[in-house]
Parts: structure tokens; sequence; C-alpha cells
């Protein structure tokens, strides 16, 4: 019995100590029938995005679905970049960083009218225990 107790704990921490060795978090909202998991394109973008910090948010505009990535640059706080992409996975916008007035003006004009229908994806870095 003291066997088995002893190997439940070994197998424990074993678990936990390869569980906690990933630098990310992958946060999926909706957990189920999430558009990150059924969406083609990303897909397969899915593995580029879970190596940095980064946020997937959904968006509607003119009855269509909009997909904008945040994601980090480390080391560049000004090098910060959202892509936004149609249905299809086409860049419409990239923006980031210090941006020229021209850059701002569109980026604007393309949020006007867009909904935000909230995270679908998001991977963060892991906080360490102090």
């Amino acid at each position: 019995m003291k066997n088995s107790r002893y190997l439940i704990l070994v197998f424990c921490g074993l678990l936990l100590f390869s569980c906690t060795g990933n630098k990310y978090i992958v946060e999926r909202t909706p957990k189920h029938n999430n558009p990150v998991d059924e969406i083609s394109w990303l897909k397969k973008r899915k593995k580029e995005f879970e190596k940095r910090e980064c946020q997937i948010t959904l968006y509607e505009k003119d009855r269509k679905n909009y997909y904008a990535v945040f994601a980090t640059t480390p080391g560049a706080f000004d090098k910060n970049t959202t892509v936004v992409y149609d249905q299809e996975g086409n860049i419409c916008l990239k923006f980031g960083g210090l941006m020229p007035p021209p850059k701002r003006e569109a980026v604007k004009k393309f949020f006007e009218n867009a909904e935000n229908k909230g995270t679908i994806w998001e991977c963060k870095q892991r906080h360490k225990k102090e």
C-alpha cells in the first residue's frame, strides 16, 4: 500500500513538473466550437501564435467576420503588431507601434463600424510564482 502511494505521488509530481515547463498558456473562449479550431487558415497559423504572447479578437463588420491578431515582439514595445484578417485569411489591415496620421485614420475607419465580439483565443506568458 505504501509503495502505491509513493508511486502515485511521484507520478503526480512528474506530471505537475512537465506541465509547468511551457513558457506560455493558451486559452480559448469559448472552449468548444471555437473558430480558431474550425477555420483552416487560422488553425494552420495557431502553432506560430503559440510561440509568443498574442490575442485573437473576433470582429463583425458588414455581416462578415474579421480576426484581429495582436502579437507582441519581445524586447520592442513599439514593434507590437495587430494584423486584421478577413474570413478567408487575407490581410485587411496591419498596424502597430508609432503610426503616421494616414495609417491611424485607416485603423480608425476600419474599427468605426466593427462590432467587437470578444477574444476567442489568447496565448499569455506564464507568470512565475515567487
